[in-house]
């Protein structure tokens, strides 16, 4: 690739040359062949009808002197260059030497990965490359255009030396961060899913079961080992005009576990819900000052600690299960949660606190008594019905 650049930075071609000549154009051996050709269209622009750019200004001339100083490469006065056509070609002239020698100092390859500068996406960005084009741009893996040119590469690193794979993770996390729409999944991902597919709407027996735990349980791990065994009675809580997946117990890293995470497939793709249980005998809100209880704080905190953990691992949490990765196709650090826990009582605040975390962190606070009434009645429109509180008699 460097060749092939340098070689359309040297002299016009033969055919430029003779062309010239019959033209009565001047092209000396020093005048790259892009130039060449651009002097070449501005020369023949009117018997052949060409749109080409027009005058430019001192502040582009400018730019041009820079970049030329950098590559060491020689260019006409200001006043010698005509038009914006001719100063265009000696940029591109410039800007392929500058990739040339960068291409040459770094020697690229496919799997190598680099960190680069970059205004938009700051000074660390990194990528895997998947291949070298034409102009000397290095493409990454993962699509949607992203690459750099050679000579913003600050750092290569290659398979099998020290630091590579921290790099290709962080490579494989920005290409995961920057996909344009993750929810749209294949049928091969789906397939990965298929032992969590689950039918809805839940049994009668699933119902009576959930109904005779909230007259029993005392806390969440009952509640867990419940839903882990009818799963179905949590699949009306997410939005899924297709299929529907509900994975129990999902470890994210070492530190965090999911205690359910829910996929619903809709038209727009694979939407996820992490939901966290607390126990049915815990409270919403303090009873005298009607704020967040402990127990609710906590559970706010575990659903940001996931999402943190999100942010930096989509890669690998979006990956096949079986080739070393998560499982978890369509998966975004944006993630809405879903909270679980306490019974709806006279003078708990639920209302309340339910549209505080809703509008501030796209959190649901929603109690049992929910679960169960959405489980009863299982029609959609009930699913953001607001909790009801019990009067006393």
């Amino acid at each position: 690739m460097a060749e092939s650049l340098e070689r359309k930075c040297k002299a016009p071609t033969a055919e430029q040359i003779t062309i010239a000549r019959a033209l009565g154009l001047p092209l000396g051996q020093g005048t790259p062949a892009p130039v060449a050709a651009a002097e070449l269209r501005v020369l023949l622009r009117m018997p052949l009808g060409l749109t080409l750019a027009g005058d430019f200004g001192d502040d582009e001339y400018e730019v041009l002197l820079d970049l030329a100083n950098r590559t060491d490469l020689a260019v006409p006065d200001m006043d010698k260059l005509g038009c914006r056509e001719v100063l265009n070609a000696w940029l591109r002239v410039a800007r392929d030497r500058e990739s040339a020698a960068a291409l040459r100092r770094l020697e690229p390859a496919v799997d190598d990965v680099v960190t680069a500068r970059d205004r938009r996406k700051g000074p660390g960005m990194h990528g895997e490359i998947s291949s070298i084009g034409a102009n000397g741009r290095l493409h990454f893996r993962g699509g949607h255009g992203l690459g750099t040119a050679p000579h913003r590469v600050t750092r290569i690193t290659r398979p099998g030396e020290d630091g590579y794979l921290d790099q290709l993770h962080l490579a494989r996390e920005h290409a995961a961060a920057v996909q344009s729409n993750p929810a749209r999944i294949t049928r091969a991902q789906e397939a990965q899913l298929e032992r969590w597919r689950i039918s809805f709407p839940a049994t009668p027996a699933a119902i009576e079961a959930l109904r005779n735990a909230l007259e029993t349980a005392d806390d969440e791990a009952a509640m867990q080992r419940l839903l882990e065994k009818h799963p179905a009675l949590l699949a009306g809580t997410v939005v899924g005009t297709h299929d529907t997946w509900i994975r129990p117990q999902v470890q994210l890293g070492n530190h965090y576990m999911a205690d359910f995470m829910i996929a619903g497939q809709t038209s727009l793709g694979v939407r996820w819900t992490l939901v966290e249980l607390e126990s049915p005998v815990s409270r919403l809100t303090n009873p005298g000052n009607r704020r967040a209880t402990a127990t609710l704080r906590h559970a706010v905190d575990q659903i940001e600690d996931w999402r943190r953990w999100l942010s930096t691992n989509l890669h690998y949490a979006r990956s096949a299960r079986d080739a070393d990765g998560l499982g978890l196709p369509g998966i975004t650090a944006e993630v809405p949660g879903l909270i679980i826990m306490a019974r709806e009582t006279y003078d708990d605040a639920a209302a309340e606190i339910r549209e505080l975390h809703a509008r501030r962190s796209h959190i649901q606070v929603r109690t049992y008594d929910w679960l169960m009434r959405i489980n009863e009645s299982p029609d959609p429109l009930r699913r953001d019905a607001p909790d009801q509180r019990l009067r006393l008699a």
